[in-house]
């Protein structure tokens, strides 16, 4: 039983020894929001996501309305019922709707800026790239030399693909 520990302590030992001798991969990061915003398609991106806010901004005042008066203990007539009924469908329908359009719209753009990000990756053999934003919010990553902001040089490969 001895003599099991302690091969088993040699090659655990072995293992991060070796594990320790290996270089860690190169990290970079990037800003793909900025990126996103760079692409052709984001106009037509934020132009509707305007006019969703504004459609369904609508819709949802009147749902808000009414539910806040059924909420105050307002019987609310047949008709009202109706249209909150209504209403709440609507603004159902219209955020699937736009959530489609909106996705359809944004996948090209998202996939281009990827397709960059992993070119420059792979030029600058980068083991990982994090979004700048994401790791920001998140508190995984405290700190991170500018040095290792690849956003210039995805902004180059992908204004170059359009």
């Amino acid at each position: 039983m001895k003599r099991v520990a302690t091969l088993l302590s040699v090659l655990v030992a072995s293992l991060a020894a070796t594990a320790l001798a290996q270089p860690l991969p190169a990290v970079g990061y990037v800003d793909s929001q900025y990126l996103l915003s760079i692409h052709p398609s984001y106009a037509r991106i934020a132009e509707l996501r305007q006019q969703a806010n504004t459609e369904m901004g609508q819709v949802a005042a009147t749902v808000q309305d009414l539910q806040t008066r059924q909420q105050a203990g307002v019987a609310l007539t047949p008709e009202e019922q109706e249209r909150l009924q209504v209403s709440i469908q609507t603004l159902q329908a219209l955020q699937s709707r736009y959530d489609a359009e909106l996705q359809g719209l944004a996948e090209p753009a998202i996939a281009a800026v990827n397709a960059a990000i992993a070119q420059v990756a792979a030029q600058l053999s980068l083991g990982l790239v994090m979004d700048a934003n994401v790791a920001r919010e998140s508190g995984l990553v405290v700190w991170a030399s500018p040095a290792n902001d690849i956003t210039p040089l995805v902004e180059q490969v992908l204004r170059a693909s359009f």
